[in-house]
């Protein structure tokens, strides 16, 4: 697909380094720019499709201003800065593209990816704070490092999936030049970075898109309106968020994006619009000489999201071996489980990658999910065993090694390296974290707060008499926070020194090769035994409660085990082992 250029919007610098706005807003009357120092307003000219545009002198930056519509101001949609909150004035800024001479990026088939919340991550919640502990990913071994959504949203924290303003960084977590200091120093340490984009709704308080033009319609996802991808105007609409990812990539400097819920992108045009962006986001990097991805969260395991003449995505997430291990390691059926809890899950998500294939029916969603993986390859599916999700929306937060302990834990990991899929860990799992992450905001609008706290109470009533913390307190976000000092005790110790070496076996290429059939599967349920077999590595799991022999081929050499002590030959029970030929 050939793109025409995108028209810049909201507030940028023309090549004379005069200031100029862009506003989509058709049917409306009137537009000015109104600025907060008192000069005198700019009036904007639309043209036949809506859009209104004017040229004025160099706006230093800082300058905050608003878009008057009709008579009544409001702030840019496509503000890069709101210093006061999204209810505030917008703010004009210089954004200085992140510089990596010589970068090109990290292929999708080498990826080791590390999901992180700016705001929990460190004790400081900042960028600046995050970027200081970028030395510890790269010893980790990790690659590329997603960020939690970063466009602004109302109050302090926020997980960042309510965000209102898709071109601002949210305040409180730094300056745009700290961010581009963030991804520079990745990519000097061999990490890309992604952004977790959400272009399925807007978040519920400080949304005054509707103000200019219909950029959402009736139809909902679970969190609120449907973006307008199809409907009257929806060419204006379609721009904006094809600019907004162009932004980001181009202007700012991140190595692609994850596509929050896509699923829930309602689009019945003859390009969807998900297809348009994972193209845009691949003629960026082939104009840029470097790798950009498109990852996509679609969980209904449908092969057409990565298919060439289907969305045509790098790859998607893959929820079902996180349901698998999880659903076999804790016993648990509800929800999402309803559909997991036998040993042959286990193994089939291992070697096909999809449980849910369109052959049996999904309890959860009461109907026959997912397609036949047998079309896709491995490097098309992002698998964990924990996630912001699989972590935030259960009753208390717990994560894995809370559930069922470190050396557990550990034994899901290896699971998840040995797999010929792309690895994702979730902040802290790397020593054991058992902090709680659960979901935390900070609206101002009480009927949000009473909404939101009424439905996670909904959502845990399958727990009788448990009440979830309150997501509005300011203590359920601080005990979010990842304790880093867990990492030097000597359970912290043992767990990242195995993270480490699972890492390094992974990027090596002989822990779970992703060449389809590379690896082998094959599991006992009399043994509850799993092996999977490379062609350089042997992993043995085994997933029952007793110790259980094992074989090894003469000369191969162990060079992990998920508990401290083991007698050879034997691997003990909720343990797993790796093997490497010649090590």
């Amino acid at each position: 697909m050939t793109f025409p250029p995108l028209g810049r919007l909201g507030h940028h610098r023309l090549a004379d380094g005069r200031s100029a706005f862009r506003v989509f807003a058709p049917e409306k009357l009137a537009l000015r720019i109104v600025f907060d120092d008192g000069r005198a307003p700019l009036v904007l000219h639309s043209d036949a499709l809506g859009y209104w545009s004017a040229a004025t002198e160099a706006l230093p930056a800082g300058t905050r201003y608003r878009v008057e519509v009709d008579g009544a101001a409001w702030p840019d949609p496509a503000s890069r800065r709101q210093p006061d909150g999204v209810h505030g004035p917008s703010e004009v800024v210089d954004i200085v593209p992140a510089a990596s001479p010589g970068w090109r990026g990290v292929e999708i088939e080498d990826a080791v990816i590390y999901e992180l919340h700016v705001g929990t991550f460190t004790p400081e919640g900042t960028l600046a704070a995050a970027t200081r502990r970028l030395g510890h990913l790269a010893a980790l071994g990790v690659n590329v490092v997603e960020l939690m959504p970063l466009a602004a949203f109302p109050g302090e924290r926020n997980w960042g999936y309510d965000g209102v303003q898709p071109f601002a960084l949210h305040a409180a977590y730094g300056s745009w030049a700290e961010l581009r200091q963030f991804i520079e120093q990745a990519h000097a340490l061999g990490i890309a970075v992604l952004l977790d984009a959400v272009y399925n709704h807007f978040g519920p308080e400080g949304n005054y898109s509707g103000q200019f033009a219909p950029y959402t319609r009736a139809a909902a996802t679970p969190w609120g309106a449907a973006i307008n991808f199809d409907g009257e105007y929806a060419y204006g609409v379609r721009e904006y968020f094809a600019e907004n990812l162009r932004f980001w990539i181009e202007d700012v400097g991140f190595d692609g994006v994850r596509l929050d819920a896509a699923s829930e992108i309602h689009d019945n045009s003859p390009v969807p619009i998900v297809r348009e962006l994972s193209e845009l986001a691949r003629e960026i990097g082939r104009r840029q000489r470097r790798t950009v991805l498109t990852i996509a969260e679609h969980l209904r395991n449908n092969a057409r999201v990565t298919a060439a003449d289907g969305l045509g995505c790098d790859a998607q997430w893959n929820d079902d071996l996180n349901h698998a291990l999880v659903a076999w390691l804790t016993g648990e059926r509800w929800r999402h489980y309803a559909s997991f809890g036998r040993f042959e899950d286990v193994v089939t998500a291992l070697a096909r990658g999809w449980v849910l294939d369109g052959t049996r029916l999904d309890r959860f969603r009461r109907h026959f999910t997912g397609s036949d993986p047998a079309s896709t390859l491995p490097r098309e599916h992002v698998v964990h065993v924990q996630n912001h999700d699989q972590v935030g929306n259960r009753p208390g937060g717990e994560r894995l090694a809370a559930l069922v302990g470190p050396e557990r834990a550990l034994l899901a990991a290896v699971a998840m390296f040995a797999s010929p899929f792309v690895p994702m860990l979730f902040m802290g799992e790397e020593w054991g974290e058992t902090a709680p992450f659960l979901f935390f905001e900070d609206f101002g609008d009480r009927r949000v707060v009473r909404g939101v706290r009424a439905g996670r109470r909904a959502e845990n009533g399958f727990v009788p008499g448990f009440d979830p913390p309150n997501p509005h307190a300011r203590s359920t976000f601080l005990a979010a926070k990842l304790r880093w000092q867990r990492a030097a005790t000597p359970k912290g110790r043992f767990v990242l020194e195995r993270y480490r070496t699972l890492i390094a076996l992974k990027r090596a290429g002989d822990l779970g090769p992703r060449e389809r059939g590379a690896v082998q599967v094959a599991g006992d349920a009399a043994t509850k035994l799993v092996r999977l077999a490379a062609p350089r590595t042997l992993t043995w799991l085994n997933l029952g409660p007793d110790e259980q022999a094992i074989a090894v081929p003469e000369g191969w050499t162990e060079v992990l085990c998920s508990t401290p002590t083991r007698t050879p030959g034997r691997l003990p029970g909720h343990a797993a082992i790796v093997f490497r030929a010649g090590a």
